[in-house]
Order: C-alpha cells, then sequence, then structure tokens
C-alpha cells in the first residue's frame, strides 16, 4: 500500500511530523478526487484480498505528489492539484522523472533576466565556482562526520587535496578548467566514501543507467527525487530550470536543477543512503530487483526510501552560517530565492554549505 510519509510515523511527537510529500509507488493504484481529500485506492498485495485497499488523504496535508507512471490519477485530481499549486512528478518505472504537472507562472520579466544572465561568461563562472566549492567542501565535510568515530582510517591527505581543489576552483578562468576540478573531487570523495558502505551492499565505484549494484540504485533514485524537488521550486519561483550556468544548457535537461543541485547532493542523499544501509533500514536483498541488466530499488525499498527522504529533508537544525533555524527542504527553497534575488536585485548568490 502506498502512503504519505507521516503514516509511517504515527508514533513520532506531532512537532517531529511535517512531512508533506505523498508518494505512489504501487502499480495499478487509482487516486480519485473527493471533496478535499484525495482517495487513494491500492490493488490487493499477493491476491490475498480481493477489495482494494482504501485511505483518504486531506489535500491540506499535502505539498508535493511523486507517482510512478503506472499509477492512475483522475483529470479533477491533476486540476486541484494545480489550484493548490501543489507540484505533481510522474516517476518511470527505471526511476527517472518523466514529466513534472506544476500551475503556470506568467513570469515573464524574471525569466527574461535569467536568459540574458545565461549569456554573461563572467556570470555563469563566478556561479560555478560558488556551487563547486560548496560541493567539494560540503564533500570534505561528509567524510569528517563519518570518520569522527572510525579509528584506524586517515583522510588529512584527502582534506589537503580538498582544500587545494576549492582553492584552484577559485582561481579557474574557464567553465571547463571547473569541471575538471570537480571531477577530481568527485573521484577521490567516492573513492573514500566506499569504506563507508556496509560489507553486504559495498559501492565499488560510481555507476549509472543502469546501476550495477544496490548502493549505486539508492543514490541514483537519490539524485532524481532531489533534482525533481529542486525543478518544482525552480518553476514555483518563476525561473526557467532548463537554463542554467555550470551544466550546459541542452534540449530535455533541467540545467539549472542540475546546478542547485550539487552542494546538497552529499549532505543529503549521500549520507541518507549510507544511513539506511548501514543500520538495515534498506536491505541489498529485499528492497532491491534486478531489472534491464542493472539494480532498482523495488517497491518496499521506494516507500522505505521516500518516508527517510522526507524525515530528512524536513529536520531541524541550527545554520552555522546564519544562525538560522532551518531545514534542508528549506535551504534548497533558500538556495533558489537567492538565485532569484541575485537576478532582480544583483545580490550575491549564496549556496548550501554543510556545518
Amino acid at each position: 500500500m502506498d502512503f504519505s510519509a507521516n503514516s509511517y510515523y504515527r508514533g513520532m511527537k506531532k512537532e517531529e511530523k511535517i512531512m508533506p510529500g505523498l508518494g505512489l509507488f504501487t502499480h495499478g493504484t487509482h487516486v480519485s478526487l473527493i471533496s478535499e481529500r484525495l482517495r487513494v485506492e491500492t490493488p490487493p498485495e499477493n491476491g490475498q484480498d480481493s477489495s482494494p485497499a482504501r485511505r483518504d488523504v486531506p489535500l491540506f496535508d499535502v505539498e508535493y505528489v511523486i507517482a510512478l507512471e503506472s499509477v492512475s490519477i483522475t483529470i479533477p485530481v491533476i486540476a486541484e492539484l494545480m489550484r493548490r499549486n501543489i507540484p505533481l512528478v510522474i516517476v518511470s518505472m527505471k526511476h527517472t522523472v518523466t514529466g513534472l504537472c506544476i500551475p503556470p507562472l506568467m513570469k515573464g520579466n524574471l525569466r527574461l533576466v535569467q536568459y540574458k544572465t545565461a549569456l554573461e561568461y563572467e556570470f555563469a563562472l563566478n556561479f560555478a565556482k560558488l556551487c563547486v566549492k560548496a560541493k567539494i567542501f560540503n564533500s570534505k565535510r561528509l567524510i569528517q562526520r563519518l570518520s569522527a568515530n572510525r579509528h584506524g582510517k586517515n583522510f588529512e591527505e584527502l582534506y589537503s587535496s580538498f582544500d587545494f581543489l576549492m582553492a584552484k576552483t577559485d582561481e579557474a578562468q574557464s567553465l571547463e578548467t571547473i569541471r575538471g576540478y570537480e571531477g577530481t573531487a568527485a573521484g577521490r570523495y567516492f573513492e573514500a566514501i566506499n569504506s563507508f558502505f556496509p560489507d553486504d551492499c559495498p559501492f565499488e565505484y560510481r555507476s549509472r543507467r543502469p546501476p550495477h549494484n544496490a548502493a549505486n540504485a539508492l543514490l541514483s533514485f537519490g539524485y532524481t527525487m532531489l533534482n525533481a524537488e529542486i525543478e518544482s521550486v525552480i518553476y514555483a519561483s518563476g525561473l526557467d530550470p532548463s537554463i542554467g550556468f555550470y551544466h550546459e544548457t541542452e534540449d530535455n535537461r533541467p540545467s539549472l536543477a542540475l546546478d542547485l543541485m550539487e552542494p546538497f547532493r552529499a549532505p543529503l542523499i549521500d549520507a541518507m543512503a549510507l544511513d539506511l544501509l548501514n543500520h538495515k533500514i534498506l536491505k541489498p536483498a529485499e528492497h532491491f530487483e534486478e531489472s534491464g541488466g542493472g539494480v532498482l530499488l523495488n517497491r518496499e525499498g521506494r516507500k522505505r526510501f521516500f518516508v527517510a527522504y522526507e524525515k530528512r529533508m524536513n529536520r531541524e537544525f541550527i545554520s552555522e552560517k546564519t544562525g538560522a533555524r532551518t531545514t534542508l527542504r528549506g535551504e534548497v527553497y533558500n538556495q533558489v530565492h537567492s538565485l532569484k534575488e541575485c537576478f532582480l536585485n544583483h545580490t550575491k548568490f549564496t549556496p548550501f554549505f554543510m556545518n
């Protein structure tokens, strides 16, 4: 059965249950509109019951919906989601984003500024420096946190190389040079993080399309989820997610969403993947399946991931940079807002830096 994240945490304190997502990951699920509620009907599992499981989800509890393409959603549901500015993300069976349904936004002046700025190489260069330095810094911080309670492994040489690459990124005179430094940092980061995956679920090396093992399948699905959320936030702000500054603009590619996702990869998706696997919340034999020559999360695995994703995105912490109470989801919004203000008021763009 499919659930909103809240339904998994009935025993939690009320203030901890701020989880606005509704995940629909069961093939054959039907969603209809009943007054101000979504009626979710899920087919019986293993043919044990002839009648579908049914539950109603109040729309005021929902901020976004993510659904597999095999889920049936009525037009009245989609229309009501659009009226309430609730994004609908449609995901393929291979865990790629098929589409994003959002209400139209007529913010032509803002987009004109974005398009003009996209042609300014100096802006793109400085923006790329900020995003890549934040990504490398956050990668370093995650390794530092992971290694804090482990003895016998010294990462000082790695930390020094990260510091060197951040400094070189700041001096770079071209996007190609920055991409080279980012690639070097990513290679060293993944080599280091490999040692933190459990023995029964090794990382080995980064693989995509398709991922070759459970660890990579988890990372790929996480990046897909995060990219879809950032893309929807960009749309809601009035910006165009396809026009980026660091990632080259290509058709059918959300370049700006990919730009803004870079600082969040390590502290959100990578950290969560390690947590889920090391604490056996996700197990290779139970929550993954072979598909198309690779490995993907199965239905139960996707449900468990979605719950953990919502929990982590809404966990509050005090930002050392601002001193304000915030969440990772709040930092995604802050990053998009910072870029928007940069276009409109010529302020400095501020990426997310991990505590």
